[in-house]
């Protein structure tokens, strides 16, 4: 199994993103109204996670050729029996934080079949925080190669392509006052892996 085709991912969740982006939102605005202000990032993100899932999960119900997979306590989305898609908290480059359970580990290989999910192609939809955590700063889908970033690309931005240099979870933080480019980013910009604990 190769490493997620960015052409057919883009054309395949083209049709999905208004609701994968207004489930984000409508899940941060819930965190927003909530006023839980003493919980630790590791909460917000599953509170964050829990809502966004539930507004794709809804969003999503009635759309021909999706079906939603609950699979260990967690969701994945099977568009056309071609791509699957997870709702996952990224750091500024688009790296997620998993515990390296064997299923996280098969999500992120090309290499590795995951039980129950069929769909050759295999991606997150994420969403990042600005650095003040204070807002959404993203939505973007993002597809990996185990510890690498193998493309990704902005929901939320117009996109063009441009190629940058592989990037791995283990490479430091660049600066993020130089904002979003709204690129499609192949192979990565350099980053790290979120906190441990700030899962979603």
């Amino acid at each position: 199994m190769a490493t997620a085709d960015i052409e057919t991912v883009q054309s395949t969740l083209s049709p999905l993103a208004p609701i994968l982006i207004r489930s984000y939102i409508r899940a941060w605005e819930d965190w927003k109204s909530a006023g839980y202000l003493h919980w630790r990032p590791r909460g917000r993100a599953n509170f964050v996670w829990e809502q966004a899932a539930h507004y794709t999960a809804l969003g999503l119900a009635e759309v021909p050729g999706v079906t939603v997979v609950l699979h260990n306590e967690s969701y994945h989305f099977l568009v056309n029996d071609t791509v699957s898609f997870r709702l996952k908290k990224a750091d500024s480059s688009g790296f997620t934080s998993n515990y390296p359970t064997q299923e996280a580990l098969a999500f992120h290989d090309p290499q590795m079949p995951l039980t129950g999910v069929p769909a050759a192609q295999r991606v997150e939809v994420t969403y990042s925080l600005n650095r003040t955590q204070t807002d959404l700063r993203d939505i973007a889908v993002v597809a990996r190669e185990g510890d690498t970033i193998a493309w990704t690309y902005s929901l939320l931005l117009d996109n063009s392509v441009a190629s940058l240099p592989a990037a791995s979870a283990s490479t430091p933080a660049p600066s993020e006052s130089t904002g979003r480019t709204g690129l499609v980013r192949r192979k990565g910009q350099n980053d790290k892996t979120d906190e441990a604990g700030d899962a979603g």
